[in-house]
């Protein structure tokens, strides 16, 4: 991302703040900022707006009241999940063709939908240089109906600071309130108030911040997934339905093989619609899988090559709509664009909602708790993009080539006050409320500073062990441009000017540059290691693995250990060889499926003759064991791969989709795997 001149953030800092905290503005107004010095006391000291000492404050929700839906453009079924990477690669390789990529924006960004406008009074201002939040709608509507509701709702999240992406998706059947019509499956709220209540709806629920909406047309799906030459995706077991209208195959038609392979526009949009013998939950993980993906394949096929053709797609299926407070920044898309190209697999995180429970009143629906949303949240906010390390470190090996650095602070018991110097009201306790979600557990507001800072400034006591390394990750927390400094007598002098004297050894002091998002932290947060819940058999599955061998007319290698209760078999077709020998794309593959209870805990073996497949693209880490270089795989804390490669051969363990297998089961089955033998 180019450097952005600080006082343009501030300007469009302010300008993103002035529709929920106008009155911030009257306690600076007809003031001239300067940049604060650490150290330095003011010479006319500028009171700064109350934080008021208590939690958190949050924008107020607008509720929409809805009139019946007005005849409007009807938008088929639609698979919105490929539509921010879609998007952002697409403008960030049309970078050559400027003049064409103008007329493109305009075209995308603006609509003549007046529930589409009334919807973006509702987004807030993208911010250079900060993380954008985007809301992918897509509609189920049926033929000669109305309004359908959403078939798709996920929030996808771009953060430069981090070199991430994040997606979290809603199970359509989740009961959540919808404002104004109180609690209903969230789907519903797009049939009663369409863009507007669909986003109002999601605000709600989670608290974030969300900067362009985007709706997406299932044709835009199919024919970008062709312009691509197809996806590769892993297919977890057999997928068969035909429509013959009865009430059990009244469902899209489907003809799936497992393993993995290349899918076509409409076999993908297939397998990422899919929901009918398993769960909303799963369904939502296949759709993250193929954004994750079909990434790849846009960033390998090489979308220079066909921008044009693309962008045309783009322009005419899909809308990014911005903020109406200013209008969408061409040059911002490109930056994200380019960034999105950039950021590797590893650093895309699916979150998913998982703990769910039946609906007490609504018959097939789900109900999760406020703590389950909140931990999502957290999650999508700031993804976890340490603990892979840590825990290949602790449960696999030592990087030999890397030097363990031992910690010097525990984030979770070492005492910070935040304190607020930027003027916006809750500034502080906002900030203190994100750094405890972020580990840092004896964060808490301590009011003001009389001083207006600039830059977030973090003041260390220096003779307290570990807080100076501690004030550098939380520096890095809110930004590059955050201040470390010790908290020495002149420091302490000006701090205590409000009458509040220092009682930690850290002190935040919230500057004009923080906008009310801080990144994840670098610190890992390890899950308690669990006893690997594993049956031990050589012979298992023998005879079968020969058989599969001698039909893929390559070599093999098997598991010694297995997931304990996982049987060799296809959930829903048991009938069928549990393997499948395949070729795709001219390379030779074999795949094996396991199920454990559920459909959520079908994972597989795969071998491919092909030494560079693009899911092996960018592993989070890799360890050798036993002379075998072992490519890991993590979404966030969860194993999801363990690969490895021999002889142009490539092999990998793959989890379920919703990575239930732990961690234990995933390393101790990995680890296991040896040659057919004859």
């Amino acid at each position: 991302m180019p450097p952005a001149d600080p006082s343009d953030d501030i300007a469009r800092a302010a300008e993103a703040r002035s529709a929920v905290t106008a009155p911030a503005a009257a306690s600076t107004a007809g003031r001239k900022m300067r940049v604060h010095t650490a150290g330095a006391p003011d010479p006319a000291p500028v009171a700064a707006g109350g934080d008021g000492g208590g939690g958190p404050v949050r924008p107020g929700m607008r509720v929409y009241e809805t009139e019946p839906a007005k005849p409007r453009r009807r938008w088929p079924k639609v698979v919105g999940a490929i539509a921010v990477v879609l998007v952002l690669a697409g403008l960030g390789a049309a970078g050559y063709a400027y003049w064409y990529l103008q007329d493109t924006v305009s075209a995308i960004t603006e609509t003549d939908d007046a529930s589409q406008q009334e919807a973006q009074g509702g987004l807030d201002v993208a911010l250079p240089d900060q993380a954008v939040t985007a809301l992918v709608i897509g509609e189920d509507r049926r033929p000669g109906q109305g309004p359908g509701r959403s078939d798709t709702m996920m929030l996808v999240r771009v953060d430069p600071r981090t070199q991430s992406i994040a997606m979290l998706s809603f199970p359509r059947d989740l009961i959540v309130n919808v404002p104004g019509y109180g609690r209903r499956p969230i789907n519903e709220a797009y049939q009663f108030g369409q863009e507007p209540l669909a986003l109002a709806t999601v605000k709600e629920l989670t608290g974030v911040s969300i900067n362009y909406l985007i709706p997406v047309d299932f044709r835009a799906f199919q024919r970008i997934v062709a312009t691509f030459g197809g996806v590769w995706l892993p297919i977890d077991r057999r997928y068969y339905n035909v429509n013959d209208g009865s009430a059990t195959n009244n469902f899209a038609n489907i003809d799936l093989q497992p393993g993995y392979q290349l899918l076509r526009g409409a076999d993908a949009l297939a397998f990422a619609r899919y929901r009918h013998t398993d769960s909303d939950i799963v369904r939502n993980a296949r759709q993250q899988t193929f954004v994750r993906e079909f990434k790849k394949r846009v960033d390998r096929w090489g979308a220079a090559s066909r921008v044009i053709e693309l962008v045309s797609i783009l322009r005419d299926n899909l809308k990014v709509l911005g903020s109406n407070k200013k209008n969408a920044d061409a040059r911002l898309l490109l930056d994200y664009g380019r960034l999105v190209s950039s950021i590797p697999r590893g650093n895309m995180v699916q979150v998913r909602i998982e703990n769910t429970a039946p609906s007490a009143d609504y018959e097939g629906k789900l109900e999760a708790s406020p703590q389950e949303i909140q931990r999502v949240v957290n999650e999508f906010l700031r993804p976890d993009l340490q603990s892979g390390e840590a825990i290949a470190n602790r449960d696999v090996a030592k990087d030999p080539k890397k030097k363990q650095v031992k910690q010097t602070y525990d984030p979770s018991t070492m005492p910070i006050e935040v304190r607020n110097g930027n003027g916006t009201p809750a500034a502080a306790a906002d900030a203190a409320w994100q750094l405890v979600e972020s580990g840092w557990k004896l964060a808490q507001s301590a009011g003001d500073s009389v001083v207006p800072y600039l830059y977030t400034t973090v003041y260390y006591d220096g003779s307290v062990a570990g807080a100076k390394d501690a004030a550098k990750a939380i520096g890095e927390a809110f930004g590059g441009d955050s201040e470390i400094t010790p908290l020495d007598a002149a420091a302490k002098a000006e701090l205590e000017q409000s009458g509040v004297p220092i009682a930690q050894p850290i002190v935040v002091v919230v500057g004009k540059t923080y906008v009310g998002d801080l990144a994840p932290p670098k610190v890992p947060v390890l899950p308690d290691k669990e006893e690997a819940q594993i049956a031990r058999d050589p012979k298992r599955d023998l005879d079968m693995w020969r058989k599969a061998e001698r039909e893929a007319g390559f070599p093999l290698m098997m598991p010694t250990v297995v997931y304990a209760g996982a049987q060799t078999r296809d959930p829903l077709y048991s009938s069928q060889p549990p393997f499948r020998v395949y070729k795709t794309g001219g390379h030779r593959a074999a795949y094996v499926t396991y199920s454990a209870d559920s459909y959520d805990q079908v994972f597989g073996v795969q071998a491919i003759e092909w030494n560079d497949p693009p899911i092996l693209e960018g592993p989070t880490t890799t360890r050798n064991y036993r002379g075998r270089t072992l490519l890991l795989y993590f979404n966030g804390s969860r194993l999801q791969r363990v690969a490895w490669k021999q002889n142009g051969i490539s092999y990998w363990l793959e989890n379920s989709l919703t990575g239930r297998i732990p961690n234990s089961a995933m390393i101790a089955m990995a680890k296991s795997f040896k040659t057919v033998p004859r």
